[in-house]
């Protein structure tokens, strides 16, 4: 069976690399549900469009302090997603390969040999870690879980005994870093996917998904489900090498003409 899948949306529009993705799945027969605060204009009409306040009510989008990303309200949002729907959560700058059809409640997966990813995930509703996770919200003062030993004591020393706020704790340590940590704690970490599965391109080479030539569908084996762009720093690499566009013949642009083929874009 397909597993249903859901993300969240901050902004009006999907961009190239979102509407890429939403075609990927749609492709694979898994149905694909988008919340967001506001309507998406170009919301693809095969995608269930919800109001994200079903899941996590909010006047407020919280965000990192020093990147101004959303990325740390999603992460909050994601969180409660896993305890209020039965849904699997999946980023907008996954690629799907292949069907969606992982059997039991717990999708998650190595993005490198020490730490997990989030773009994928689902916890069952019982699980210690997901309980641990559920405690952090904008409100969040302290030190990061993955922060440990001399470097957290440092850290409640320099900060009298008060903590750090969330939206200024390091990037990723209320997802992969966060979740790699309490899943570790709680001896979840045993049923992660390899990184094959779902991250068989490591962050460090993701500029090879837009360099023509390079990498294609048939360059992963049958084990690997997905890939993951990491859009921020893809849409980096486009401005700063190829003038803003996304090469037509890379991995990239053979899957943004595949959305545009389908009436996507």
């Amino acid at each position: 069976m397909r597993n249903s899948l859901a993300t969240l949306w901050v902004g009006d529009r999907l961009g190239p690399i979102e509407l890429a993705s939403v075609a990927s799945f749609l492709r694979m027969g898994n149905p694909l549900t988008v919340y967001s605060y506001a309507p998406i204009q170009n919301l693809p009409p095969a995608v269930q469009a919800r109001d994200a306040n079903e899941v996590l009510p909010t006047h407020r989008i919280a965000v990192y302090a020093r990147e101004q990303s959303p990325s740390l309200h999603s992460n909050f949002f994601r969180f409660a997603l896993m305890r209020n729907t039965d849904h699997t959560w999946v980023d907008l700058d996954m690629i799907a390969l292949r069907p969606f059809d992982f059997p039991g409640d717990r999708i998650y997966g190595y993005e490198k040999p020490d730490q997990v990813n989030c773009a994928v995930l689902r916890l069952p509703k019982s699980s210690p870690t997901l309980a641990d996770l559920s405690k952090l919200t904008a409100g969040t003062r302290g030190i990061a879980p993955h922060i440990n030993g001399l470097r957290r004591a440092k850290y409640w020393v320099k900060t009298l005994g008060r903590g750090v706020p969330i939206d200024r704790w390091p990037w990723g340590s209320t997802g992969p870093r966060a979740l790699t940590a309490y899943l570790r704690k709680h001896d979840e970490l045993k049923h992660a996917l390899p990184l094959e599965v779902l991250y068989p391109i490591l962050t460090r080479d993701c500029r090879r998904f837009v360099v023509p030539g390079d990498l294609s569908d048939a360059s992963f084996g049958e084990e690997t489900k997905a890939v993951h762009l990491t859009a921020s720093n893809i849409n980096k690499i486009i401005k700063a090498e190829f003038g803003g566009e996304i090469p037509e013949d890379s991995f990239l642009g053979h899957h943004v003409a595949k959305a545009r083929a389908a009436g996507l874009t």
